[in-house]
């Protein structure tokens, strides 16, 4: 979690300036393609909405005219399929800052028994942050991921049997 798009320099969640709460991804290409991880942004908000602020805008920023040419090849694709604008912006990308602290892995953050769990794993607060089973977990309890996907990795995450347990009820059967 950051911010992304504007000027100002360390931005912050109280003087975020021109800049959007963003996300920035680190992937392997050879596992996973920059157009996969377009389809999935593409399924997980809605382009056609109108944002109300610039600070929760929808936006994809992109390196480089290489990126820009796929992105918006994709956004032409999405606005075939749709039969209406899709209205998320396209913009190139600038620094990316990382949020605060408080706000990495928040949805973890507010669930009091899991929290505690990570914490006794990652005592360090940055390798809290950089923890992929954290950021799995906090995807999780946002409502990102199946069941079946849960299944699969939810003796990876390094959760007690009663951990495991709460994390299941987060994600629908």
């Amino acid at each position: 979690m950051g911010y992304c798009g504007g000027a100002l320099k360390n931005p912050t969640y109280h003087n975020l300036g021109e800049h959007s709460e963003s996300i920035q991804v680190d992937y392997d290409p050879t596992k996973l393609t920059f157009d996969q991880i377009l389809d999935r942004i593409w399924l997980s908000h809605n382009p056609c909405a109108t944002a109300w602020s610039r600070q929760y805008m929808s936006a994809i920023f992109y390196d480089g005219d290489a990126q820009k040419k796929t992105i918006l090849a994709s956004k032409a694709k999405m606005e075939q399929k749709l039969g209406r604008e899709v209205k998320t912006a396209i913009l190139p990308l600038t620094t990316f800052w990382l949020a605060e602290d408080y706000h990495q892995k928040y949805e973890l953050r507010c669930t009091e028994e899991l929290i505690k769990e990570f914490k006794a794993i990652f005592p360090n607060e940055k390798d809290f942050l950089n923890s992929t089973a954290a950021a799995r977990v906090n995807a999780y309890i946002a409502g990102q991921g199946t069941a079946a996907q849960l299944k699969t990795e939810i003796d990876l995450l390094g959760l007690s049997a009663e951990g495991k347990k709460r994390l299941q009820a987060y994600v629908p059967r």
